[in-house]
């Protein structure tokens, strides 16, 4: 019988997940991480404190891409005075941490406008020694809706050796590039929404039988944090 993954304050296995992420052997190398859960689990804040945390400690640049109308998440992080919103691109000289929240006017004229906006990033970005974040809040939607899902594809496969780490969210699991359960070394999953996508979200993640039960059990705001490479899986929450 497997034993279920023990559950740590975040105030211990943060640290360890700072020192661990990014960081394998000692040696900065990028590694990707996909964190996946329904509206409101909490996932947009993992995502903005790992990043502003990881971006502080090994000094890269980092850009958030937000495509959503409204955020007060993201509107919370820039009021600490390092993060700047910009809604094209390049940003301004000396900004390091960057959210780029592209203006749409209207239903049918936003999505061009946003797929101009994120493709201009995406293509400024590629380039060799990049040290550089990039952070997708709901990829589903920069893959699928912005028409984006090939260069997306390029970037989960080779932008590692670029010097470029990806943090992607989704609630849409299933509409999204195979590619991101496959490439992320690290995954957080949020308690799903309905039995039937706590088991596609298992097996994502690891496999049903070893994890269906698990994501059943999270409360609200608690994930479930793996690493694939060494097996090991906990289970936390921000305070």
């Amino acid at each position: 019988m497997t034993m279920p993954p023990e559950r740590v304050p975040w105030v211990e296995l943060g640290p360890e997940f700072m020192n661990s992420w990014g960081w394998p052997g000692g040696k900065w190398e990028p590694e990707h991480l996909a964190i996946l859960g329904p509206t409101g689990s909490g996932k947009s804040f993992f995502m903005l404190h790992a990043i502003d945390q990881r971006a502080r400690r090994s000094g890269a640049n980092a850009v958030i891409i937000v495509t959503k109308p409204a955020d007060k998440t993201m509107d919370r992080l820039t009021r600490t005075g390092d993060w700047k919103i910009r809604r094209t691109w390049p940003p301004s000289y000396g900004e390091e941490r960057v959210i780029l929240w592209p203006k749409s006017t209207g239903l049918a004229e936003g999505i061009p406008q946003q797929r101009k906006a994120v493709y201009e990033v995406l293509s400024e970005l590629w380039k060799p020694d990049a040290n550089t974040i990039v952070a997708f809040d709901e990829i589903a939607y920069v893959e699928q809706d912005l028409r984006l899902q090939p260069f997306i594809t390029k970037y989960w496969r080779e932008a590692r050796s670029l010097g470029i780490t990806i943090v992607a969210t989704t609630q849409r699991p299933r509409y999204v590039s195979r590619y991101m359960h496959s490439e992320p070394t690290w995954s957080v999953a949020f308690r799903p929404s309905d039995e039937d996508e706590t088991k596609r979200v298992a097996e994502i993640i690891g496999g049903r039988r070893k994890y269906t039960d698990v994501l059943m059990s999270l409360e609200p705001r608690e994930f479930l944090i793996i690493h694939r490479r060494k097996r090991l899986a906990y289970i936390s929450r921000i305070a």
